[in-house]
């Protein structure tokens, strides 16, 4: 399982428009490159990454006038992949030297340049995200570098892998322990606000739970969070913190912030939840939760109890699976790695509230005065932690770094924003943002960014709001920021017609752990039967048979997590097929 950094969560800029150009990867597979000459490529600060990705992005709109950034996905010397054009969107980072090689390769750039050696972790990161093409994209089964289909020195030092084969997967690359266990924020995974928070002081904890998603191990921290949030209605996140199948620890509600993971548990035990299903927990998996455990234990000053999801006093579930209980009976044993926590000890998520992105509460906090003026990169860290408490001591609020509706008035007074109610005056987006967003997605004629609202940008920001599954009522509020972001991020990209073809299959088939190769048969059906069980307690049998129950028990999903308003009438046609279609362009199905 490879995690892939969506887009929203590195702050990318719409495109200009979404090619509709051939792309047929099954014909070829991927072409490795890397940034270029020089040296010292800034990565030693993982942040840096995030902003050397929008740098790239930045190049190659700006300079170059591309569509959007060319590559498909980009990988860090720390391992990680970043979203760029995504699995569905052909490359223009390949060259036309060569025919098709861009209509039929990948193109995955290792983010180092030609005087910098590659890392294991990045090496580790490519070959993951080629596994992911192959078994998700439709990729071939090629590898090349970018040297072997145009005149360039491109991919330097990368090259000896694509040769030897270590970047094919099931290859040998060198896995040593991490050094530290790193946790991935909340905004770097582009958590959607949480709708209230209850805070937990550490002495209330006494036990530390282990639970698994039961889900496939593609399944992201942000589509687990829809789950939660949509159709079980809860606040947020159920989960306190979250580990990938490669060990990647994902802060959810945090250290002092009450979960939703155990009724009668949720103050008293800390909720990790493993991303994967019975069986299929790794090494680095367990090394990591147990790394959650013993930070667990230096916050609290204390011994917690390890305890299971199936454990806990009046909790009958199988939950963690058979494997994982039998971890957790037998002491968690494992590695000691130490947690390098950048979630400010617990903050809940701080900035994460559904008033105001992070990026416009440090607009607010400089427009304030504040000195020195913070970074607005949308990134939530200490400074702007203290920049948001100054604001809220400055206005007259309780100062605790939770942008709120109380903070929200406050800072309207203080400044003499009443919010005048028109169109496109949001906290969330500038009108100049709104404004590139919507030609970003293909508007025509494309507006003018001039940041003025008026009728015509009125009009786009609501057929952008159709587009994306929202009401379309002309104010780019949370609903709207989330959803444009998913769209963009983790959603499908998929046309809204009612047509069950190929490519709804294979997005459904992605969403539930099935093969994705766009023919619908039982296979896929009892994925799908396995996928409501789970996520919407249908009690289904696990038959293959897409019979009414089967149908009845989807529309009730879609219902539930899209607001599709659909008769829960067991039949299968275009209107159901529809709701489906804007689930999986929302990431929410």
């Amino acid at each position: 399982m490879v995690y892939i950094v969506p887009r929203s969560a590195w702050n990318a800029r719409a495109p200009r428009k979404l090619t509709d150009e051939p792309w047929t990867p099954w014909n070829g597979g991927v072409i490795v490159h890397h940034k270029g000459p020089g040296s010292g490529y800034p990565y030693q600060d993982h942040k840096g990454c995030y902003e050397q990705v929008r740098v790239i992005q930045l190049d190659h709109i700006e300079r170059r006038v591309w569509d959007d950034i060319a590559y498909n996905y980009l990988v860090c010397i720390h391992g990680w992949v970043f979203e760029g054009r995504g699995g569905k969107i052909r490359s223009a980072a390949n060259d036309i030297e060569t025919t098709g090689a861009n209509q039929n390769w990948f193109a995955v750039m290792g983010m180092i340049e030609d005087g910098d050696q590659p890392s294991p972790e990045m090496l580790r990161g490519i070959r993951d995200i080629i596994t992911h093409v192959r078994q998700y994209e439709k990729a071939g089964p090629g590898i090349r570098g970018h040297m072997d289909v145009a005149t360039t020195e491109c991919p330097g030092r990368l090259y000896r892998y694509v040769e030897d084969g270590s970047l094919e997967p099931g290859g040998s690359v060198p896995s040593p322990p991490p050094a530290q266990i790193d946790i991935v924020p909340r905004v770097q995974w582009g958590a959607r606000p949480a709708r209230a928070v209850s805070r937990v002081e550490p002495s209330a904890r006494t036990g530390f739970t282990v639970h698994y998603s039961a889900g496939p191990p593609t399944q992201t921290p942000r589509q687990i969070q829809n789950y939660h949030m949509d159709s079980n209605g809860w606040d947020d996140i159920g989960y306190n913190f979250l580990v990938d199948r490669g060990g990647r620890v994902y802060e959810g509600r945090g250290w002092n912030i009450q979960g939703a993971h155990a009724t009668g548990h949720n103050t008293t035990h800390i909720g990790v939840c493993f991303i994967g299903r019975d069986g299929e927990a790794t090494p680095d998996a367990l090394r990591a939760v147990r790394a959650l455990y013993l930070h667990a234990n230096k916050l609290t000053g204390k011994t917690l109890a390890k305890t299971w999801h199936g454990g806990l006093s009046g909790q009958a579930t199988p939950c963690p699976g058979s494997s994982l209980r039998a971890w957790v009976q037998g002491g968690m044993v494992g590695d000691d790695v130490p947690v390098a926590d950048g979630t400010d000890g617990g903050s809940g998520g701080g900035g994460m509230t559904s008033v105001r992105s992070v990026a416009a509460q440090q607009r607010a906090v400089n427009g304030m005065g504040y000195a020195p003026p913070l970074e607005m990169d949308g990134i939530w860290g200490p400074k702007t932690d203290a920049g948001v408490r100054w604001l809220q001591q400055k206005v007259g609020v309780t100062a605790d770094g939770l942008w709120g509706p109380d903070t929200e008035a406050a800072y309207r007074t203080a400044t003499g924003d009443g919010g005048s109610g028109g169109g496109g005056m949001t906290s969330v987006q500038s009108v100049a943002a709104q404004q590139r967003a919507v030609n970003g997605m293909g508007y025509a004629p494309p507006l003018e960014m001039d940041g003025i609202w008026g009728p015509k940008t009125d009009a786009g920001v609501r057929w952008l709001q159709q587009k994306v599954g929202v009401s379309a009522d002309g104010l780019w509020g949370p609903d709207t920021e989330a959803a444009y972001h998913a769209y963009l991020g983790e959603g499908a990209l998929l046309a809204v017609d009612g047509v069950f073809g190929p490519a709804t299959v294979a997005a459904t088939q992605r969403a539930i752990g099935a093969a994705a190769d766009g023919q619908w048969g039982p296979a896929s059906v009892r994925a799908l039967q396995q996928h409501l069980n789970n996520w919407s307690s249908a009690g289904l049998t696990v038959d293959g048979d897409m019979g009414p129950a089967t149908v009845t028990a989807l529309q009730r999903h879609l219902n539930k997590m899209v607001s599709a308003a659909l008769s829960t009438d067991g039949q299968w046609g275009p209107a159901t097929v529809r709701a489906l279609q804007k689930a999986l362009n929302l990431g929410k199905l």
